[in-house]
């Protein structure tokens, strides 16, 4: 069986520790969905691979936090790194008001611009090499009237993130290409009232998306 190799890139909430993120955890939390194994590991590497387990899926799962040059791994044209990589997936943590950390909001700003770089990837290159692209917002509101009336300015700045990986997506990839961007491959979830595995929730969205 071909080896599945999975890319998740996590930033936690504005100056939080990473060790004990919600966004880490979470982002360890594929491995062990992924490979059937135990509890996920609570290494503090910046960048870790894992792999086996067990599980029914054959596949390695490369977690690392998110950073300036996260995002070169999809626009820009390196062969060697994408091989073999199915599946992208990012995790943002969106504090209770709304705020994401400093990287995810330069970022917003450099995928726009990224649609007209010379080194972005051409779109006969996309469908043949980009990974399927997801994204998962969690949220921090602490109640559920928060989760209600405040679910547009807590999730805002994350969307803004997915808009723009959307805009890269539909500007690179294909029409017949799988590689675009779908309402089924984001998820909104307050991750302080329920858990990743509550019915609906992240561990089935990982297991429907990453097949």
């Amino acid at each position: 069986m071909q080896m599945m190799k999975t890319k998740v890139i996590y930033s936690p909430q504005p100056d939080e520790p990473q060790d004990s993120s919600a966004a880490y955890e979470y982002a360890k939390r594929i491995s062990y969905l992924l490979n059937g194994g135990g509890p996920p590991s609570t290494s503090s590497s910046s960048a870790e691979a894992e792999s086996g387990g067990g599980g029914d899926t054959n596949a390695i799962v490369v977690v690392e936090r998110l950073t300036l040059e996260s995002l070169d791994f999809l626009t820009k044209s390196q062969g060697d790194e994408r091989k073999g990589c199915t599946h992208c997936i990012f995790i943002i943590s969106c504090s209770a008001d709304g705020s994401v950390d400093r990287i995810v909001r330069k970022l917003i700003r450099s995928l726009k611009n990224n649609n007209n770089d010379d080194n972005a990837v051409s779109a006969s290159q996309a469908s043949k090499s980009i990974p399927k692209v997801a994204i998962a917002l969690l949220g921090h509101a602490r109640c559920e009237n928060s989760a209600n009336q405040m679910r547009d300015t807590i999730f805002g700045n994350g969307r803004k993130f997915r808009k723009a990986v959307m805009g890269w997506s539909k500007a690179n990839a294909s029409e017949n290409s799988g590689n675009k961007l779908s309402s089924g491959e984001s998820l909104e979830v307050q991750v302080e009232l329920e858990g990743p595995d509550s019915p609906g929730g992240f561990d089935e969205w990982i297991k429907r998306i990453v097949q």
